[in-house]
């Protein structure tokens, strides 16, 4: 890395952890989407209709999914979940023996190609993210795109990519209580929930390849 003319980092975590090892010749170009593949469909009026879409790891914390849930239920809240990706190492089948010990409504898909899951991501309302570790994770990305209010757990690139209260709502990790207090918020301002959105499809479409490739061009003339 000290003797490339100039190293890209694909994220702003990651050109800061760079940083921090000492190493000067950096420059951020984001990874990419085709922004005209996520079509943008505004939720009026988000019920806690809850999406999840990620390999199932223990370094994802699928389990806290289901957690948020459970207590939403108890609270007397109607809400629903669909979970989407692939086993891992075994964290798929601790959550299915969860959700039929707790009979608990979550829907498993297993994976999905692209097309199928933005597909169905219109039948839900809010996206969650509930990971322990991360850098700038594509799938966060898409559910920005696609107009899925975001709540993830602040971890290592998610600040990165979201702004706590303005394009997405950060909270602790392995915090049950932090998910549920944001998810009602959500539903009881739907107005605060769409305009979370709406800023969050701004900021992603700059991640799209016809304005990134530019960067690249800059880099390589």
């Amino acid at each position: 890395f000290a003797h490339a003319k100039i190293n890209v980092a694909p994220s702003r975590y990651l050109m800061e952890a760079f940083k921090a090892e000492g190493y000067t010749k950096l420059r951020h170009i984001p990874n990419t989407i085709e922004i005209a593949n996520y079509p943008f469909l505004v939720r009026e009026k988000p019920a806690l209709k809850l999406l999840w879409v990620r390999s199932f790891s223990e370094i994802y914390n699928p389990l806290l999914a289901l957690d948020v849930v459970a207590a939403l239920l108890e609270q007397g809240y109607s809400v629903s979940l669909c979970m989407v990706g692939p086993e891992k190492d075994g964290s798929l089948k601790k959550c299915k023996q969860r959700v039929v010990e707790k009979k608990l409504p979550v829907t498993f898909t297993g994976k999905l190609d692209k097309a199928e899951w933005i597909s169905l991501s219109k039948k839900y309302d809010i996206f969650i993210n509930t990971t322990n570790f991360d850098n700038t994770p594509i799938s966060v990305i898409e559910a920005m795109a696609l107009g899925l209010p975001v709540v993830s757990t602040n971890v290592a690139g998610i600040p990165f990519l979201i702004e706590d209260k303005v394009d997405g709502i950060l909270v602790p990790p392995n915090t049950t209580s932090a998910f549920v207090t944001a998810l009602k918020a959500m539903v009881a301002n739907p107005e605060y929930a769409k305009q979370l959105a709406i800023h969050a499809r701004q900021k992603v479409e700059q991640f799209d390849w016809q304005i990134v490739k530019q960067q690249w061009i800059a880099l390589l003339r």
